[in-house]
């Protein structure tokens, strides 16, 4: 009996913090005057800093270690992203891979989720998708066993309205880069 009232309060709180998060949600644009994380003293465990990218410990893990990974240079979130943002998403692609060698080169790639929330689109008219980005700076969240509960609710590679893989948005931007490279090429050749 005390294990099924265990399962019970477990469920319960579960529950209670997908709600929470739901109800939470930006329904309309969000406006910062300060960011966050271009005040880089905000950060209170960096893993990995260069020129051009800085890597946290996220304040709220998601599994058994959880990186933020941002670029230097402000960019809002994946829906302000452009072609000309593909050595970004390829730099902050190589301090994924080199995190993960330094800190758990035995895990296996399908126990790592990684990826970015999705910002504020429009839906329809002036209808839009809520903002699911809590800080609008770029950050790609790398989640190593991530918790079940977690994966399925606030990082849900099955929702795209929610989240993209990090290859999704490569690819996505680089498909940008190649067609105004393309545009650029036929306008000089006109």
């Amino acid at each position: 009996m005390e294990k099924f009232c265990n399962i019970v309060r477990s469920t319960a709180t579960i529950l209670r913090k997908i709600v929470r998060y739901l109800a939470g949600l930006e329904w309309t644009e969000k406006k910062q005057d300060v960011c966050r994380f271009c005040d880089h003293q905000n950060f209170q465990k960096i893993v990995y800093q260069d020129d051009h990218t800085i890597a946290f410990e996220n304040a709220r893990l998601a599994g058994q270690l959880h990186w933020l990974l941002i670029p230097v240079e402000h960019v809002r979130d994946v829906e302000a992203l452009t072609g000309e943002h593909v050595h970004l998403l390829e730099r902050l692609e190589d301090v994924k891979t080199l995190l993960l060698e330094r800190y758990c080169p035995d895990v296996s790639p399908s126990v790592i989720h990684s990826g970015y929330h999705r910002g504020r689109r429009p839906l329809v008219g002036s209808l839009f998708w809520p903002d699911i980005v809590s800080i609008h700076h770029l950050h790609l969240h790398v989640i190593v066993e991530t918790q079940w509960y977690m994966k399925l609710f606030k990082y849900p590679a099955w929702l795209p309205l929610m989240w993209k893989s990090d290859e999704q948005v490569m690819r996505e931007a680089q498909m940008k880069h190649k067609k105004a490279s393309s545009s650029q090429a036929n306008f000089k050749i006109d």
